[in-house]
């Protein structure tokens, strides 16, 4: 039954992907949809409201919202988190696992081949370090996360492949106090393509933090994951709507060429 339910948002989560007020969008309800949106209104067995993911991404469109910047010059690929702790069933931290590690091993071989710059951050617990103290009182789970467990080697399936950059941080981001920022800018890279974990924590933070600094972002949607389908599905929609280009992979694999040289 849960299954059934992962595409579809709650009122809240509907009226906050809108921009309107829970109670407004129950006003506009009548004959099971809302007048003026055109959504379609569902209930659970318990009565609570369901609104259909797929037609609220549709609302986003016509309403001017998913516009899309593309890939600009010179692009890298940035991969988050797919370490054992994110990655094993039996980790506090573990995502839904479908194809993230696959897809993500097509996006890195497709960069080697065009000799396009790959990354690979992964978070660390450092007990030493305020911001590691800080984020685990929210998050006590990432106290496994110690830089010398195991927990924080890169999955098996990628752990081979001659990174251009391996990147150890306590921070959310990949681009705050660190050298992947220096490391871009001496490549004169513009595209930023984001895979790994958490869609809703690093993957988002990074992506917000990468427009704010100019770069392009683009996000293969099979190559990343969350702890649950809705939060990943919400995630996706937002970071479509406002940061990044949320697009299939293998558009993705389509478009990782050589980089341009700069003129």
């Amino acid at each position: 039954m849960q299954r059934m339910y992962e595409n579809l948002l709650n009122i809240s989560e509907a009226a906050k992907l809108l921009g309107i007020s829970a109670s407004t969008l129950r006003r506009l309800e009548k004959n099971g949809t809302v007048e003026g949106y055109g959504l379609k209104v569902m209930y659970t067995p318990g009565g609570q409201r369901r609104y259909m993911l797929d037609e609220v991404q549709h609302l986003y469109s016509n309403q001017g919202f998913s516009g899309q910047t593309g890939f600009g010059n010179k692009s890298a690929l940035l991969i988050r988190d797919l370490t054992i702790a994110f990655t094993d069933p039996q980790s506090q931290l573990s995502i839904e696992i479908e194809d993230q590690v696959s897809v993500t091993q097509q996006l890195i071989e497709e960069a080697l081949s065009h000799s396009i710059p790959v990354i690979f951050s992964m978070t660390i617990y450092e007990s030493s370090h305020q911001v590691s103290r800080l984020w685990s009182q929210k998050f006590p789970s990432l106290q496994i996360l110690d830089h010398q467990s195991t927990w924080v080697h890169i999955h098996p399936k990628l752990a081979d492949y001659p990174y251009d950059l391996i990147n150890p941080t306590v921070y959310i981001t990949d681009l705050y106090n660190s050298s992947v920022e220096d490391f871009l800018k001496g490549r004169q890279i513009d595209t930023l393509i984001l895979a790994g974990a958490t869609t809703s924590g690093s993957i988002r933070a990074t992506a917000v933090e990468a427009l704010q600094r100019g770069y392009k972002v683009i996000i293969p949607k099979e190559a990343v994951g969350d702890r649950n389908q809705t939060i990943q599905n919400i995630t996706l929609l937002d970071l479509n709507a406002r940061y990044a280009d949320v697009v299939n992979a293998d558009k993705v694999l389509k478009n990782m060429k050589p980089s341009l040289e700069s003129t």
